[in-house]
């Protein structure tokens, strides 16, 4: 253990606090152990090693799925997403905070990404929310928190990097993030609707006439029946998560020559944009798993489960302080090398030792970890959504706390009542 501190540990953290971005940090440090650590492994597993971790034929889906998002965000579909949220809960109080939490549950099913989901909704909805009278500050809050909903709901590019790496059905992720990630929605539902009521938030808005709720539908159907038509045939064996992207990338150019969109510039400006956010995840992967081989190649695991069961041998102590271990992490690196990293770590203790089923730690992992995506004051979520808000972080940071805190209440009924995740993937034979 002294061995993996010094050379291993230590330049990791020097190298972060160096600002130093995480998929160099990761390799460096990696190769730093492997050249100066005296380590029986030899130093060639570290290109070996990085080469096998992305060479898996199921993670061929994941640019499939990112520039289905792309085509989709470029065409301008999401107008369509938002206006049939706002026919089904904009005459709630509050309104359009309701319309953008819904619409990032929608647009979750299509574009399986949290930025993608900010970057198209919250240049949207922010503004919008703003002139009908919600603080900036709540309206990038409302915007940050449900963001994360984009990797929950099938779809999601970080369900299949998981279940490639951990080995677990990425069918089954899919079917097992539906239920949560309506309770992360729900949830912040709640509690936008009893902060616009206490304060007064927003305008409120007459319910539409029959005929505007049919023509709305109508125009967001061809839309919305996406994730159906994904999941629904990952779910029920008609086609790998591979096959289905390729499948979603076909309909997403159908529907741009329906509309009459498509074009030479906007393919390429997709194909483009695919290809860095692809290479992006790809190198964080690969460098994060030589890592993590190396840990678990010197037993860390095992170290770290005896220290817990150390302090504690009861089962509930112990999904307690994972789960702000979780939130700890993932406040300061990157949540897809987090989730490399600490997966094959903390997955005998949790599914071995404790029990959890491996599809309700799937969930738990990412969820925990996507949560120091909020998590002040290095959150990812609020540095992006400030600038769209023109607000200061602090006040963006005051805002989000009820909202983290809904998300963290679900993150632990998650950890706690297994039927949260595995119910729906029973139901249709993937549990």
């Amino acid at each position: 253990m002294e061995t993996v501190a010094l050379y291993l540990l230590l330049p990791f953290v020097l190298m972060l606090l160096a600002n130093i971005p995480v998929a160099v940090t990761l390799g460096l440090s990696s190769a730093i152990f492997l050249l100066f650590s005296g380590t029986r492994i030899p130093p060639v597993l570290l290109v070996s090693e990085m080469y096998d971790s992305v060479a898996k034929f199921v993670l061929l889906a994941l640019p499939m799925f990112v520039l289905t998002g792309e085509l989709l965000n470029r065409l301008d579909l999401t107008q369509r997403l938002i206006a049939f949220a706002q026919l089904l809960v904009g005459w709630i109080r509050g309104g359009l905070a309701h319309v953008n939490i819904l619409a990032s549950m929608l647009f979750a099913g299509i574009s399986g990404s949290i930025f993608g989901d900010l970057a198209s909704i919250g240049t949207i909805m922010i503004p919008s929310m703003v002139r009908e009278r919600f603080p900036a500050n709540f309206s990038a809050a409302v915007t940050a928190s449900s963001a994360l909903i984009g990797a929950i709901i099938p779809p999601s590019t970080i369900m299949i990097i998981i279940g490639a790496h951990l080995g677990i059905s990425i069918g089954g992720l899919f079917a097992a993030g539906i239920l949560p990630g309506i309770m992360v929605g729900l949830a912040l539902m709640i509690v936008a609707y009893i902060s616009s009521r206490r304060h007064g938030y927003g305008e409120l808005h007459i319910p539409s006439g029959p005929s505007q709720v049919v023509r709305t539908t109508l125009r967001a159907l061809p839309v919305m029946t996406i994730p159906v038509f994904l999941i629904g045939g990952i779910v029920f064996g008609a086609y790998t998560p591979t096959e289905a992207g390729v499948a979603a990338v076909i309909y997403s150019l159908v529907l741009g020559l329906v509309y009459r969109k498509l074009d030479y510039p906007l393919i390429r400006d997709a194909l483009i944009s695919t290809v860095r956010v692809t290479a992006s995840a790809l190198f964080i992967v690969s460098t994060a798993f030589v890592f993590s081989r190396i840990l678990t190649f010197n037993r860390v695991p095992q170290a770290l489960m005896d220290l817990l069961l150390a302090i504690s041998d009861e089962p509930f102590v112990i999904i307690l302080i994972m789960t702000l271990l979780l939130l700890i992490v993932g406040t300061f690196m990157d949540a897809l090398a987090n989730m490399i990293i600490l997966g094959p770590l903390l997955m005998p203790l949790m599914v071995d030792n404790l029990g959890m089923h491996p599809l309700q730690f799937g969930i738990w992992l990412m969820v925990g970890l996507l949560l120091g995506l909020l998590t002040p004051p290095l959150g990812l979520c609020l540095y992006m959504v400030s600038p769209i808000a023109r607000v200061s972080l602090i006040s963006v940071t005051r805002a989000i706390l009820p909202f983290l805190l809904a998300e963290i209440a679900v993150l632990l009924l998650i950890a706690f009542v297994p039927q949260i995740t595995t119910q729906i993937p029973k139901l249709v034979g993937l549990g």
